[in-house]
C-alpha cells in the first residue's frame, strides 16, 4: 500500500509543478505547463477577475510523445515537388523490386564467374602448351651438333 501512495504522490508532482511559463504580452493571458497538464489564466475585460481553464493531457510529456507519433505518420504524406510522389506504394512492390535487384545482382556475380573460368581455362591451355612445347625442345636438342 506504501507504494501506491509513492506512485501517487510522484504522479501529483508530475501533474502539478510547472516546468514551463509562457506570457502572451498583448492579451495578457498566462500558461503554465506541468509535464502531464496545462493551466491557462486570462484576464477578463473588466480587469476584475480572470479566467482559469485546466487542460488535461496538454502537458510537455503528452505534447512531446503526440507530436513524435504524428510526425512519423505525417512524413510518408508529404512530397517536395512531384505530387504522385506523396502515395506511398504498397509494401508487395518493394518486395518485387529488392527480388529484381536480388536477381541482378546474382546474374551479374554468375557472368563474372563464367568470365574468370573462361580465363583460368585458356591460361590452362597456354600452359599446358608451354610444358609441350619445352619437352618437345629437349628431346629435340642434340648436344653433338
Amino acid at each position: 500500500m506504501n507504494k501506491f501512495w509513492k506512485a501517487l504522490g510522484i504522479a501529483a508532482l508530475a501533474a502539478a509543478v510547472p516546468v514551463r511559463y509562457k506570457k502572451d504580452e498583448a492579451t495578457g493571458k498566462k500558461k503554465y505547463q506541468s509535464l502531464l497538464l496545462s493551466v491557462d489564466v486570462t484576464p477578463n475585460e473588466d480587469s476584475q477577475s480572470t479566467s482559469i481553464g485546466v487542460n488535461i493531457g496538454d502537458g510537455l510529456l503528452t505534447n512531446a510523445v503526440s507530436g513524435l507519433v504524428s510526425s512519423k505518420k505525417e512524413t510518408v504524406h508529404f512530397a517536395d515537388d512531384d505530387p504522385e510522389a506523396a502515395v506511398v506504394p504498397d509494401v508487395i512492390d518493394f518486395a518485387q523490386a529488392a527480388a529484381e535487384q536480388a536477381q541482378f545482382a546474382d546474374d551479374e556475380a554468375q557472368a563474372a564467374a563464367d568470365e574468370a573460368q573462361a580465363a583460368a581455362d585458356v591460361a590452362q591451355e597456354a600452359v599446358e602448351e608451354a610444358q609441350a612445347a619445352q619437352e618437345a625442345g629437349e628431346e629435340d636438342f642434340d648436344p653433338e651438333m
